[in-house]
């Protein structure tokens, strides 16, 4: 049997940070992505390469809908250099952005900028990737325990969780 792979979105700090190393431990190929923070995503590429595991990062801004395709591309080139394979068997949708901010106070913007990065960056990125999830490859969409409650500041944020 191949190694098993997984893309984790939001790879390099975080929850996405403790996904990764936890499917490194276990055998599993990583492709994490960063947007903001490079270096800490080539420290966990390095920690899991010391571990005799095998890892890339590449930068992915979610909330941007016109990169897939190039990302698609970059991932795609990423399988070959790496592990000599076509598909990867996990994607875990997990990037995100706090927005903490008073319902009455949230911007139009502010609420596109969360609805881009929460709900229709991951849903048009699986889109995007579906062509090289292998044949029954899983696909989670890491949500918030503020979609089921929320705490005053967070509505917006629960909102696009709960999407």
């Amino acid at each position: 049997m191949s190694e098993r792979i997984a893309l984790v979105t939001g790879g390099s700090r975080g929850l996405g940070k403790n996904a990764v190393l936890k499917l490194a431990a276990e055998g599993t190929g990583i492709i994490l992505t960063w947007n903001n923070s490079q270096q800490e995503a080539q420290e966990v590429v390095r920690e899991i390469e010391g571990t005799g595991g095998k890892a890339a990062a590449l930068q992915l801004n979610v909330g941007d809908t016109v990169s897939f395709s190039r990302f698609a591309q970059q991932v795609k080139d990423t399988l070959k250099h790496v592990w000599q394979r076509d598909t990867f068997d996990y994607l875990v949708n997990n990037a995100g952005t706090g927005l903490y901010a008073p319902y009455t106070e949230t911007t139009e913007a502010q609420f596109d900028d969360a609805l881009n990065i929460h709900f229709k960056g991951p849903f048009f990125l699986t889109q995007q990737l579906l062509p090289l999830i292998k044949d029954g490859g899983r696909i989670l969409n890491v949500s918030s325990g503020l979609a089921r409650f929320t705490q005053p500041g967070s509505g917006t944020y629960a909102a696009m969780k709960g999407a």
